[in-house]
């Protein structure tokens, strides 16, 4: 897979002058990179129109698209569905799929025009889209879809992310409260029975206080900015539109995209999209993580290129204003991918580890991002080659949740972060829930988070009321509340309500004896790559058919898809003693190796925890 990521970088002519130590043009690294982005993104697009149209992480042992994509390819589930769509539209443009493997089109042009051509209409599509920026092009294919604003769809972007109006959240707050919010955040994804984002579970969170108490700081959203909006037909006439709809060329001299005959894709990718119709899940499986890597690679190239470019502002030399303008029209890429690139890159100036495991494919883009914070805060370096071993082995779900708990033990607990690094395994004794012991009162800790802007103005205007309910509380010669205090009284009301780490203690007993196994495993599935909190059954490792016992050591919680179509049909194999030495075996087949195995088992660690990369047995062996 890593050879044929560097044949393809080499084939392509993409070359960082980093990497090879000469000076080159800039222009022309970037010019290199579009054309060679092009036929891998269509390779990309073929693969994963098969695996989506056959379903074929149900035969690999995922419940759902979006844990094999985080967890396989790196990917979001949107993104891979974008991919599978723009496949199906493109067996039916030829023109397009010509100009976008030429690399006459960007991507994100390419996919736009994917949703409304037809046939007889994709040349006069191509070359409007050539005439005008991807912005425009974006509000006139939603003008001539009337479908999707019915629907009320959001716009996304190459990844699948909404591309909407955000805002951070910043709060000061002590660790101990600090600690508390990862908690509720575990707790609000419960409730909701899903994997809810940050923001999502903030979300959840502010619903609930409002529930008790009416909001009191004005908040008018009718400014909001509306997510679809059909374009009126006098803005169509001026900006170049016929009366049936079809864009019209905007006079002669113009660029055809679509006068070549229809592009092929270079050797090195041509054999990764043929005879897929044959292929099963397996080899499916495997030529997307193939392809993947080679996109990977290209982009991990792309990242110095793009930080030279916004460091010394050298799009303004090509006319545009902002980087976020020039990635999006001059590279086909959304302004969040490039920023989520230049955050790696610079994380990997102070860990050239994390870029050499991400550059070889080691570190998918999932798990490289979600080491970035962890690294970062790690500033004398000691405990950052053990991370990203730790990383290579563990699934991602894991991975994130580690990740989280060790920033907690940052903020909570210095002497422990700075004696073990917060790796598992070399903490010692922890709280369940908050994987930390809160040592400090004061508020030395920071929660940052991006949301919807609407969403963050609504929390925020929930933290104000919240913060005056308090300081009325104190009477007019208290002190004024802080956002952290305001914040850890909303932790404490759902805590209460929803019976998380407050709840009283008869209360716990009492859900604990009527659900002893879902208690004791989070309410949520233990297949270690599953997302699932809804749907909880009880599973006999060992069947009861088979003279399994009713004892705790012989049940684990498993999602109904799991249990009922995972286990139970054969595509998935459990073994061992829950919670702590459980075997899942996923992609179950005849006469050859399963697809990957994960074992819930505790990591074992150097005794000395001296920084060196632990020795995890069995946390993972990912196929």
């Amino acid at each position: 897979m890593q050879d044929s990521a560097a044949h393809a970088v080499e084939s392509s002519g993409l070359r960082a002058s980093r990497v090879v130590g000469a000076p080159l043009d800039l222009d022309a690294e970037l010019a290199a990179w579009v054309r060679a982005r092009g036929p891998v993104r269509r390779a990309l697009a073929g693969v994963a129109g098969r695996l989506v149209a056959t379903r074929a992480w149900e035969r690999l042992g995922f419940a759902r698209l979006r844990d094999y994509a985080v967890e396989r390819v790196g990917l979001s589930a949107r993104s891979v569905q974008d991919l599978a769509c723009v496949d199906a539209r493109l067996a039916e443009l030829p023109q397009l799929e010509g100009a976008l493997v030429s690399g006459s089109i960007t991507w994100t042009k390419a996919r736009l025009i994917a949703r409304v051509a037809t046939a007889a209409d994709e040349h006069a599509w191509l070359v409007h889209a050539v005439e005008v920026t991807a912005r425009e092009l974006a509000r006139d294919v939603r003008g001539a879809d009337p479908g999707s604003i019915e629907a009320g769809a959001a716009e996304t972007d190459e990844d699948g992310a909404v591309e909407e109006d955000r805002d951070t959240v910043r709060i000061r707050c002590t660790p101990v409260v600090r600690a508390k919010w990862y908690a509720a955040r575990q707790l609000a994804r419960r409730v909701a029975g899903e994997a809810l984002p940050v923001w999502g579970c903030m979300e959840a969170i502010g619903a609930e206080v409002l529930s008790s108490i009416p909001l009191e700081v004005g908040f008018d959203d009718s400014t909001a900015r509306s997510r679809l909006r059909p374009i009126a037909d006098a803005s169509r006439a001026a900006n170049g539109w016929a009366p049936h709809g079809l864009p019209v060329s905007r006079g002669p001299g113009v660029r055809d995209p679509s006068s070549p005959p229809r592009a092929e894709l270079p050797i090195f990718l041509r054999s990764r999209v043929e005879s897929l119709d044959a292929a099963d899940a397996f080899e499916l499986d495997a030529r997307l993580r193939a392809v993947v890597a080679l996109e990977q690679r290209l982009e991990a190239e792309l990242a110095p290129l793009l930080l030279r470019v916004r460091d010394a502002r050298l799009y303004r030399s090509h006319g545009f204003a902002t980087f976020e303008a020039y990635v999006r029209e001059r590279l086909g890429i959304s302004p969040r991918k490039a920023r989520a690139l230049l955050r790696l890159e610079r994380a990997g100036h102070h860990c050239p580890a994390l870029m050499r495991a991400y550059r070889s494919g080691q570190l998918s883009w999932v798990r490289a991002h979600a080491l970035v914070a962890v690294l970062i805060v790690d500033r004398a370096g000691r405990w950052r080659d053990a991370w990203i071993d730790w990383a290579r082995r563990v699934p991602v779900r894991r991975l994130e949740e580690d990740v989280e708990r060790a920033l907690v033990l940052f903020d909570t607990d210095p002497d422990t972060w700075c004696r073990t690094g917060g790796l598992p395994g070399c903490d010692g004794p922890q709280n369940r829930q908050t994987g930390a012991r809160p040592t400090r009162s004061r508020e030395t800790a920071r929660i940052f988070f991006s949301a919807p802007r609407d969403v963050a103005r609504l929390f925020r205007a929930t933290l104000c009321t919240v913060r005056r309910h308090i300081e009325r509380h104190r009477g007019p010669d208290g002190a004024s509340a802080t956002d952290g205090e305001a914040l850890e009284a909303m932790l404490e009301h759902v805590f209460e309500v929803w019976g998380g780490a407050s709840a009283s203690g008869a209360e716990r007993e009492r859900v604990r004896k009527a659900h002893r196994v879902f208690e004791r495993d989070g309410w949520r599935c233990t297949v270690p790559v599953c997302s699932s909190y809804r749907n909880l059954q009880d599973h006999h490792i060992i069947f009861r058919s088979a003279g399994g016992s009713d004892e705790l050591g012989n049940r684990t919680t498993l999602c109904a898809w799991h249990h009922l179509r995972g286990v139970h049909v054969g595509r998935v194999r459990c073994t061992g003693v829950a919670p702590d030495a459980l075997t899942f075996s996923l992609g179950i087949r005849d006469r050859k190796p399963p697809l990957a195995v994960y074992t819930t088992a505790p990591p074992v660690t150097r005794s000395s925890c001296d920084g060196r990369s632990p020795t995890p047995r069995g946390a993972s062996s990912r196929g």
